[in-house]
């Protein structure tokens, strides 16, 4: 294009700068957008988000903030991607007071108001700082948002971690109210299966008793996962136990399933 005299466009520009950017190779993605402006080609926002994201993945926040300031500064506004991949590189670098002016900023222009959108901005934030931007409340009032979806990510995010017991507490909030205790099935598999995995059985078999009070039918692999536990703690026999229950039932529900069907 060059020997041919004909110049790139912001939109060419931005591919290869994002290109740059998904590789890893960040500063050489910088490099190439001053080009593009001494060139006479402004950066839009779509460059100025993927450079962002490549530096937040660096650890790089403060140039992060850098380019926030330069794009502001050209007229060039953050729109809701932007202040969302800079809000979550904040929280993972341990910055909630930055992230959280960033969030208040965001409301005033790009707050949304669709669930998809608001699990978007919770994911990678902990439980503290969504308490204390008050988003749980907010959404709680309105009856019309599924507010365990949120919970969902959160619980899901600490059993990541391997904050299991934060995990543990979370699902016993969200699984208090019938309406969504069975939504909650998939949590509770996979917290015991974390739980297991951690040698906690007791804890496991907390969770599972609490799922089964619940009216929530655990899955063959639930029961597997306990077994497993059982025997990471040396406890063979309540291992061997369990593995008995679990041949007469699936000898139960042959049998049920044969005289339904007769």
């Amino acid at each position: 294009m060059l020997e041919n005299s004909i110049a790139p466009n912001v939109v060419i520009y931005t591919e290869m700068i994002d290109g740059l950017c998904k590789v890893g190779k960040a500063d050489e993605a910088h490099k190439l957008m001053l080009k593009m402006e001494e060139k006479g080609c402004n950066p839009n926002v779509v460059t100025y988000t993927a450079m962002i994201d490549a530096f937040g993945k660096l650890g790089k926040i403060e140039q992060c903030f850098e380019l926030l300031r330069d794009m502001c500064s050209k007229g060039c506004a953050p729109n809701f991607i932007t202040y969302r991949v800079l809000i979550n590189h904040c929280c993972s670098t341990g910055l909630f007071e930055e992230a959280h002016r960033l969030l208040d900023e965001m409301k005033q222009t790009y707050w949304p108001r669709h669930i998809s959108s608001h699990c978007r901005i919770i994911e990678g934030f902990n439980r503290e700082f969504i308490a204390s931007m008050g988003l749980l409340n907010e959404l709680v009032e309105d009856d019309s948002v599924p507010v365990d979806s949120l919970y969902r990510i959160l619980i899901d995010n600490y059993i990541k971690a391997g904050r299991l017991e934060v995990a543990v507490n979370l699902l016993e909030e969200i699984s208090s109210s019938p309406s969504v205790a069975v939504a909650c099935k998939y949590l509770y598999t996979s917290l015991i299966e974390s739980l297991s995995h951690a040698s906690k059985v007791d804890k496991a078999f907390e969770l599972y008793a609490s799922m089964i009070s619940k009216n929530v039918v655990p899955e063959l692999s639930t029961l597997v996962h306990l077994i497993k536990g059982l025997t990471r703690v040396d406890k063979w026999q309540e291992a061997l136990q369990l593995s008995d229950s679990i041949c007469q039932m699936n000898i139960r529900w042959v049998y049920e399933e044969g005289t339904s069907v007769n």
